[in-house]
């Protein structure tokens, strides 16, 4: 080994201690191949053991990375750095299980498809807390940029999820809200822009436009709601709430889709709070079997068939 790479080890060495004394540790990747950290699941085995770690990374990461019962951990993108998909579509890119406040900030993230495989750009599940700020979730064909999922939480924040099966899938009691400075999200040309199953429960200000499917789906008892938010181009109805769910509009805008622009089914519940309906490619709100209630439809600018007490 030369003395200068020695040398550089032993600093890095020394840092490191000084960190783990201290219960906590910043490392820095260059997944240029620069320095003695090349990629993230080298420092994650690192910081493992300690508290409070943050990992700041630069360059073109080609990993699919774990992690997995880590807590109070930070991933920021420095310059740029992005997170590409090395397994050929079968693996999600990062995967989040067991994980409590895991922050994610800047990252372009860049899933792939093998066909088959469902992979995802992210996946939070079994009870984690994942913390998103900023960032690209993209390429996931066949799953979703970012997949919510086994009763965990997630916060988005001003973060872009396109060209992926659904933006933002939330599955059995899973949560997603606003969080950091509550920017507002975009889900765009996906089939989907958001997909909710299962006793999921979404709070957020987006944009969801040209998804080439339904804007939003609701379902299986799931509670869906949006301020401050649009949803436009989609191939199919604006919003779907189906299977005694509940969707709430406040301060919104749903035009300029092919189908609907929301659409109520099977003991399910629309509300509209100052929310604009209209312009779809069909009757603006629809109230189908079985037994639909709508709250507000009187003030949307639009058609209905819904009849309000």
């Amino acid at each position: 080994m030369s003395s200068a790479r020695f040398g550089l080890s032993l600093c890095f060495l020394f840092v490191l201690s000084l960190s783990a004394q201290a219960d906590a540790a910043t490392l820095y990747v260059n997944c240029a191949g620069k320095g003695p950290l090349t990629s993230i699941g080298a420092a994650l085995k690192l910081v493992q053991y300690l508290g409070p770690s943050t990992i700041n990374v630069s360059g073109a990461c080609h990993e699919n990375v774990v992690i997995q019962s880590l807590d109070r951990l930070t991933l920021n993108a420095l310059n740029g750095a992005s997170v590409s998909d090395a397994s050929g579509g079968t693996q999600d890119v990062i995967d989040i299980f067991d994980s409590r406040d895991v922050s994610i900030n800047g990252f372009t993230i860049n899933a792939a498809w093998d066909g088959q495989s469902g992979a995802n750009a992210i996946g939070c599940g079994d009870w984690s807390a994942c913390r998103l700020s900023g960032n690209v979730l993209q390429g996931a064909a066949g799953g979703a940029g970012l997949d919510v999922f086994q009763a965990s939480e997630a916060t988005l924040d001003g973060d872009t999820l396109q060209n992926n099966y659904y933006g933002l899938q939330v599955l059995s009691a899973s949560k997603v809200r606003e969080g950091g400075a509550s920017r507002t999200i975009t889900s765009r040309n996906n089939v989907r822009g958001i997909d909710m199953r299962r006793g999921a429960f979404v709070y957020l200000q987006a944009n969801i436009t040209n998804n080439s499917d339904v804007g939003v789906a609701v379902q299986f008892q799931s509670t869906l709601e949006l301020t401050s938010s649009s949803i436009t181009g989609s191939g199919s109805a604006g919003a779907l709430a189906t299977q005694s769910s509940f969707a709430r509009f406040t301060f919104s805008t749903i035009s300029g889709n092919a189908g609907s622009g929301v659409i109520l089914s099977d003991l399910s519940m629309g509300n509209f709070g100052g929310t604009t309906v209209s312009g779809n490619g069909a009757t603006d709100v629809v109230c189908n079997p079985q037994f639909a209630a709508t709250r507000g439809t009187t003030t949307i600018g639009g058609t209905t068939n819904c009849v309000e007490p």
